[in-house]
């Protein structure tokens, strides 16, 4: 293997930062940068190391999480309830990709990738 074809800690690093910019960036552009790092998630490479894994994980259950919200939340617009589950869902996600993030950048495994916080 060349050296130009290994992949390192700081090359995944990377990339989980990335997907974690799309997360945020979710709800400003109404869904496309979660669609965009849903495949990401989805398609990417495999995580060789317990926090790339976990991080994984945690961000493929945010982005599935608020688009289905997304969905969920345009039907219900039409009963006026829509509103309100959009709005928790920005809270939920903007949460959930800045607690990430942060857990990124001081090297922590997330201890429960399928919990709700």
């Amino acid at each position: 293997m060349t050296e130009f074809s290994r992949r390192g800690a700081i090359v995944d690093r990377i990339g989980l930062s990335a997907t974690y910019a799309l997360i945020l960036l979710t709800v400003p552009t109404f869904g496309v940068a979660g669609v965009v790092g849903l495949a990401s998630v989805l398609w990417g490479s495999e995580q060789e190391d317990a926090l790339g894994r976990s991080h994984r994980e945690y961000q493929k259950r945010t982005l599935v999480i608020a688009l289905a919200s997304i969905v969920i939340g345009a039907i219900l617009i039409v009963v006026n309830v829509g509103v309100f589950v959009l709005f928790a869902m920005l809270i939920w996600t903007l949460v959930r990709g800045m607690r990430g993030l942060r857990a990124l950048q001081q090297g922590q495994v997330i201890a429960n990738p399928r919990g709700w916080l």
